[in-house]
């Protein structure tokens, strides 16, 4: 599992301060190009961080788990690194009614939970349990989490293996039968 995401030649972030990710649409794209009067063709994904700020990358969602970030959707196309996933809890009607009630918030999707991560609070489409398992699965899922699983295609590859192996130590060693 890595810990930073390297968003272009220069600039790396660390993944604990990570809200969500989500595809940048071309609605999306539209919007900018007329906001900031230049081409952001190339801009695939948008990066929420905990402090509410949002950069935009010519990073996919592929690109940023081929970096070793495992990514679960907790609805309407809303990725959050798993490992910054801390808990999951139902939302009641109640808690809903008064989030509209607030006036922050329109809320017209359903949410069925929320979800604490490491860069705040998120509501969810997804079911509290929903969100867990995924966010298990990821963590688990070759390609996503750890580099060490990538298949051995070079020699460099093979070499690399071996010194993953090396650095876990020997194999426990087994009683002789005598």
């Amino acid at each position: 599992m890595s810990k930073s995401l390297k968003l272009n030649e220069t600039m790396v972030v660390p993944v604990y301060n990570i809200r969500t990710i989500r595809p940048v649409t071309d609605e999306d794209r539209a919007r900018m190009t007329e906001k900031y009067g230049k081409d952001v063709a190339d801009k695939r994904i948008s990066i929420e961080f905990a402090d509410k700020s949002v950069k935009t990358s010519s990073l996919d969602l592929d690109a940023v788990r081929a970096q070793g970030v495992a990514l679960v959707n907790i609805g309407s196309d809303r990725f959050v690194p798993a490992a910054n996933i801390k808990a999951a809890e139902a939302l009641s009607k109640d808690e809903i009614e008064k989030l509209k009630e607030g006036g922050k918030y329109t809320l017209t999707q359903t949410f069925r939970s929320r979800v604490e991560t490491t860069a705040g609070s998120l509501l969810s489409s997804a079911t509290p349990e929903q969100v867990i398992d995924r966010a298990a699965k990821a963590l688990e899922m070759p390609g996503q989490g750890a580099k060490a699983s990538a298949p051995i295609k070079t020699a460099a590859d093979a070499e690399a293996a071996v010194r993953r192996v090396q650095k876990k130590g020997p194999a426990p060693k087994t009683p002789v039968n005598g």
